[in-house]
């Protein structure tokens, strides 16, 4: 069992901005971390889970340990994942400006793919279910969302890093026990509630990434 973390950082200075794109992955960087390394998956170093988070979706408000998390892989390739796997979705801004952006993160997963498929599994549209902390569930959960409705009421930042974190739980296998292919397009809108640039006080950002998931589910060892 493995625990990946998918990291995207935004500027609303420099031009990414005017393309809605997050930054997009440096081979150049020296020493990757979280803080640094953008478009980049992230794996977690200790033993478990963070914080013993479980199968289940939930939003964080403690920042990550940097140096909790390494091995970072390119996002231009498929994430492979095993089934017992979990997931995480990092969005974060070191602007100097950062604590005054409100962000709606949504993300949605695209139909699986994979090759060899069991009858039903490429209608999967996700790895995820929609447990909670407290509530078990079997439904995939084929969209993420991070809202607040208005954007003045969106969240703000954990403002040690700038960042908005998702724990999105475990990757669970296709009907039959099958491998299965995902895409997953991460979106982030961001309103700049104070000072905002010349350009304006809304920006979006968007990116996809595909993931593997392999068949059969592998558990952690006692």
């Amino acid at each position: 069992m493995s625990v990946y973390l998918y990291n995207l950082l935004f500027s609303l200075t420099g031009s990414d901005f005017s393309v809605g794109r997050f930054k997009p992955y440096s081979s150049s960087i020296g020493s990757p971390t979280i803080a640094n390394q953008s478009g980049a998956w992230f794996q977690y170093l200790l033993a478990g889970n963070p914080n013993s988070l479980g199968d289940y979706y939930q939003q964080l408000t403690s920042p990550l340990t940097a140096s909790q998390w390494g091995n970072p892989q390119p996002d231009t390739n498929a994430l492979q994942l095993n089934p017992g796997d979990y997931l995480m979705l990092r969005v974060a801004s070191a602007d100097s400006n950062g604590a005054n952006y409100q962000t709606r993160v949504t993300g949605v997963f695209g139909r699986g793919a994979g090759q060899t498929l069991a009858a039903g599994a490429g209608d999967l549209q996700s790895p995820l279910v929609m447990s909670t902390p407290t509530t078990a569930s079997v439904l995939p959960r084929a969209v993420v969302s991070l809202d607040g409705s208005n954007p003045q009421n969106w969240p703000g930042p954990i403002l040690a890093d700038g960042s908005w974190v998702i724990w999105l739980g475990m990757a669970h296998v296709a009907p039959g026990n099958v491998a299965n292919d995902y895409d997953l397009n991460v979106g982030a809108t961001v309103y700049v509630n104070s000072n905002p640039p010349s350009a304006g006080n809304l920006f979006t950002f968007g990116h996809d990434v595909r993931m593997h998931v392999g068949g059969m589910t592998k558990v952690a060892a006692a």
